[in-house]
This record gives C-alpha cells, structure tokens and sequence, in this order.
C-alpha cells in the first residue's frame, strides 16, 4: 500500500471547489454550517492535519445530504473526500464514496451528462491504481505457499477484477462523451486513449490498437500530421507494435514520432529522449547495437544537459548502455557505466536498498567477465547481505546469488568457501521449495 501523502496542488483543488459552490439556496443555516466544515476541512488539509480534515469533512457531508440526492453542494463534499481518501492510501473508501458521487451527479444532471463521464474516469483510475498495488504486493510475496495463491486465484475469478471494472467504466465514459461533443472534440480523444491504456494491460492489443489509430487519425485530423500531438500517439502505437512482435512497424512509428518532436523541441529536449529510448531498445533487440548506442548516448547527453549528471533518471540510460557493452563483449565499459549508475542509485535509496541488486549483480558480471574474482565475490556477498535482510536467509532470490559466489570462489581456487556457499544454497533450496531432484 502506497504510503498517506497530502499534495499543495490537491489543497489548491480543494480551496477552488470552495469558491464555486452555489449560494443564496433555501435553508441558509443549514448553508452556513457546511461552509464552515468546508473551510474547517480546506485548513485542516492545508496545515497537514489530516484527522481534522477527515472530521471536518464528514460533518460537511452530514450537512451536504440535507440538501438532497442530486445537489451539487453534495457533490463537492464527496469529491474532497474521496479524493482525501484516495490521498491516504484508503482505496475502499475512495472507490465507494466515487461510486456515490456518480449516482449524484446521475441525478442532479442526468445518466448522459458529461459530468457523469468524468466521475466515471476518475473511478476507472481508482481501479487501475488498485491493480498496481496489486502487482506490487503479489511481487513482494512471492515466497507465499502455492496454496494460498490457488485461494487468492479462486477468489479473484468470482468477481470483477480491477482492470474489467475499469474497462466498464471508461466504455460507459466514452458513450457519454461521444453522444455529447462531436467525433474530434479533445475530451473524446482523451477518453479514447484511456480506454486504450486499459486494454494495452489487460494484453488486449487488437482493440488498444484499433483506439491508439483513432486518436491518430483524429489529432491528424485537428492538428495536422507535424503535430506534437501526433508524434505522442506515434509512440504510443510504435510501443504497442513491438509488443506485438511487429518490428517492422514499430520502428517506422518511432522514427516518425523522434522526428515530429525533433521538429518542434529541437535535437536536446527530454521530449525527444522517449522516442530515443525506446527506439533504442528495438534496435538492442535486433542486435542492431551501433544504431543502438548512438541513441543512448544522445539520450544520455540529453538528460545530463536538461536535469544535471547527477539525476536519477540517468539511471536507465546508464543500465541500457552498460546492457549493451556487455553483449558487445566490453565488460570494462560496462564496468564503467554501472559504477556511475550504482552510485546515482546509491545516493537517491541509500547503501543497503533492494533495488540496488540488479545494478549489483550486474557489476560482478562485468568483473567477472575481467577475471576479478575476488572483487566479483565481495559485490556479490554485498547483494546476499541486502537480500537477506529484505527477504530472509532462506528465500529463493538467495538462490542465484549463492551459486555465483560458489562460482567467483571457484575460480579463485577458493574450494572449501566455493562447497560452504554450496552446501548453503542447497539448504535454501530445501527451505524456499526450489530443490532440484
């Protein structure tokens, strides 16, 4: 679960709505002490008291429900504190009172209004933010016995999962919006990319791409075939090509979109390094690697003129190119730039952080590949401390890292530590349910 945050943008958001909600209506007492919970709660979220502002808000809601099912006064307050709620990590209680501000905006403006089409929108990114958590909870447990996750299974498939609901609801959505505005207005367009999102996780690329060409199609349309706009569903077709195998296609798509932005931001501007990145990516998948490292140079030089050589997010560039000197059989470079990144890496999450692993292992790698066994051997005594302290000493992620210890120390002549490392990894083979018979 995401950890509560409280945002200056989303307080702003909150003040605003206060602004704009109707006054002068009958039971002016009644009015005045939801104003005052309101601004009791737009303090209170401003200060950073959120338990004052959840206090406040359900008084402005108590006072809210007096005004009737379809009043916009009541709108408001569920909008807030769903949106509240959704701020604090509390899904359920998001999702639900999202779920009862549609049926108000149902009722106070009709099943087709516009306005029901962005509750709907935001519910559907409730529900895709659920997957995600989703994803990231089954990842941190995938030490959990085979049964459990048979149960979990079984329960997931008697309902809706997150995805599906999202989808429903985005399709309800864009009805709304086409039957409103006409076949190019920006709000159809816009429901049509997030309908497109959702099928492009659910794997559904037929029908993500038969989206991704209509929103083509019509930015071409309204804002000719140059357009910044353009080249940004040009990469998102050019990334759903490649998914699908079709290289050929992918590459035609993302030079197109490189081109177009090229075009309008110029040859160093961090909207160009997308095309870049990934269009590099397609080519380290060809093995097209001098193609390849030309990009992820320029991308490098991009991000390190833009956001300082210092910024995390030289991170993947930095993996990509040393990724690509290792296939090149230049583990001495490959050395260089995963030292660089290990270090970017080690001052953003800190020395002992699990997401350090991978760049670890990497690193031993590459020395390995130089015959630097016993430097190999200390990366990789580093890595199983971190794995053991984020994931237990008998956990399957020891696995690999115990068999190249043994390795490393094999190699070093090392036979007595190289059987210790062994005879460890077998013990947590038995224990994690990995052994090999």
């Amino acid at each position: 679960m995401r950890e509560p945050r409280t945002s200056p943008a989303w307080y702003l958001t909150a003040s605003c709505c206060l602004l704009l909600l109707p006054t002068g209506l009958p039971a002016q007492g009644d009015e005045e002490a939801w104003k005052r919970h309101m601004e009791s709660a737009s303090a209170a979220l401003q200060g950073n008291h959120p338990e004052d502002a959840l206090f406040a808000l359900g008084n402005a809601l108590r006072k809210a429900e007096q005004f009737g099912p379809g009043d916009q006064r009541l709108a408001s307050t569920l909008r807030i504190l769903a949106s509240f709620q959704r701020s604090q990590g509390n899904i359920e209680e998001a999702k639900s009172l999202y779920l009862r501000l549609v049926s108000v905006q149902e009722q106070g403006h009709g099943k087709d209004h516009p306005e029901v089409a962005d509750v709907l929108e935001t519910l559907a990114a409730l529900y895709q933010e659920e997957h995600r958590l989703h994803q990231e909870e089954e990842a941190q447990q995938e030490d959990h016995a085979h049964d459990a996750d048979h149960a979990q299974q079984g329960h997931a498939h008697e309902q809706e999962s997150p995805l599906e609901s999202a989808e429903r609801l985005l399709r309800r959505a864009l009805a709304i919006r086409e039957q409103a505005f006409a076949p190019d207005h920006p709000s159809v367009d816009a429901s049509v990319n997030r309908l497109a999102v959702v099928h492009d996780a659910q794997g559904q690329y037929g029908e993500a791409h038969a989206l991704l060409r209509r929103s083509l199609e019509t930015r071409e349309r309204v804002f000719g075939k140059e357009a910044p706009e353009v080249a940004a569903s040009l990469y998102n077709l050019g990334i759903l090509a490649r998914k699908q195998g079709q290289l050929e296609e992918a590459e035609t798509l993302l030079k197109r979109s490189w081109q177009v932005r090229e075009k309008h931001f110029g040859l160093r501007d961090l909207e160009l390094d997308r095309s870049l990145n990934a269009l590099a990516s397609l080519y380290m998948e060809q093995r097209r690697n001098a193609e390849a490292e030309r990009l992820l140079r320029l991308s490098l030089s991009i991000r390190e003129n833009k956001l300082g050589r210092d910024h995390p997010s030289l991170v993947p560039v930095l993996g990509s190119l040393s990724a690509l000197h290792a296939l090149q059989d230049r583990p001495a470079e490959a050395q260089r730039l995963l030292e660089r990144s290990l270090a970017l890496e080690e001052k953003s999450l800190g020395a002992e952080h699990l997401y350090l692993v991978p760049t670890l292992h990497n690193l031993a790698l590459a020395h390995m590949a130089q015959q630097h066994y016993s430097e190999a051997s200390r990366i990789w005594e580093r890595v199983l401390g971190i794995q053991e302290n984020s994931n237990g000493v008998f956990h399957a992620s020891l696995i690999p890292t115990l068999e190249a210890l043994a390795e490393a120390h094999r190699k070093q002549g090392n036979h007595q530590e190289a059987i210790r490392f062994l005879r460890r990894l077998e013990a947590v083979q038995e224990m994690s349910g990995q052994h090999q018979h």
